[in-house]
């Protein structure tokens, strides 16, 4: 199975090298390009910054109830910080196994349970992830960006759901003899029927904050540029950028994501053409190296939920 997971990394590779050549060859000068970013507002990057890292502590809050609310939110909160960067550093999005047995070391439960509650979080963003791209659809007075028809963003999402089941499937293999298709649906039915209604609500409200906050931080990176940018438009972009995190790359989407946005932008006319390169290049910085850093303090320095616990792995 080597074989094919060395086919798998050659891909990504190539697709990310791809994307990136097919982006930063439209920079004509990368005096001009630099400039652009040093030019920047940062407080509104330092608050996007912030906002981010609140997304977090919302997304902790949700673990928590799909965990059974009785865990300590420091600490889940820390290990949401160690999966971003291992999502980001690590291909296959092995992040999310590192949270699944993070959780299940420091709180002693199973590996298995903890990987379903990670499943049902990821669903539960596709699904917000379809429900904005509706909203989307709905509020936007355009139909096609560039060429595209608005409507083909909706389609791509149900496969990334598809895709995003198929991943889960795959990534069964590091987990033995686990059969993580059921596991998925027996964790989703386990877990909604142990949900009172107050426990759901709350739930899907912290789920709807943390994609506005997202959807605010677009626009907040936008005013950072000095440009205006309708709210239809920013939504457009969050979705287009959430949809490419599932396509296969260097982890942190790192080559899409520019090319991605940066098609997106331009279908959408709202900057001229000699900015697009750096806002999207801040677009994803801000959030990829937020989070990676602040992953890795928490990583490097908490024999808790960190390096300590790879100790532990490693000796298994």
């Amino acid at each position: 199975m080597s074989y094919k997971k060395h086919i798998t990394s050659i891909i990504s590779i190539i697709i990310s090298i791809s994307c990136l050549y097919l982006f930063y060859r439209e920079v004509h000068s990368f005096n001009v390009f630099f400039s652009q970013i040093q030019n920047t507002k940062y407080l509104y990057i330092l608050i996007a910054t912030i906002l981010l890292c609140i997304t977090v502590f919302f997304r902790s809050l949700r673990w928590n109830i799909l965990l059974g609310g009785d865990r300590n939110l420091h600490s889940l909160f820390k290990i949401q910080m160690i999966g971003y960067f291992g999502n980001n550093i690590l291909p296959f999005r092995a992040g999310e196994i590192l949270k699944s047995y993070l959780i299940g070391e420091k709180d002693n439960i199973s590996k298995s349970y903890a990987l379903g509650t990670v499943i049902i979080e990821r669903f539960l963003d596709m699904v917000m992830l379809l429900f904005f791209a509706m909203v989307c659809f709905f509020i936007s007075p355009i139909y096609k960006i560039g060429n595209i028809p608005l409507y083909y963003l909706l389609v791509i999402i149900l496969i990334t759901i598809v895709l995003f089941i198929l991943f889960f499937v795959a990534l069964s293999k590091f987990f033995g003899k686990i059969h993580i298709v059921e596991l998925f649906f027996e964790k989703l039915s386990e877990v909604y029927k142990s949900l009172t209604f107050t426990q759901f609500f709350y739930a899907n409200i912290y789920g709807v904050i943390i994609w506005l906050i997202y959807w605010i931080n677009v626009i907040l990176i936008f005013e950072a540029f000095n440009i205006s940018i309708e709210f239809y438009q920013s939504l457009i972009i969050l979705v287009v950028a959430s949809v490419i995190n599932s396509i296969p790359s260097l982890p942190g989407a790192l080559g899409t994501f520019h090319l991605g946005v940066g098609i997106t932008i331009t279908g959408l006319n709202i900057v001229e053409s000699n900015s697009i390169e750096s806002l999207t290049t801040v677009l994803h910085l801000y959030g990829y190296l937020s989070l990676t850093i602040i992953g890795l303090y928490y990583f490097m320095i908490d024999r808790t939920v960190g390096i300590g616990q790879i100790g532990k792995i490693l000796k298994d």
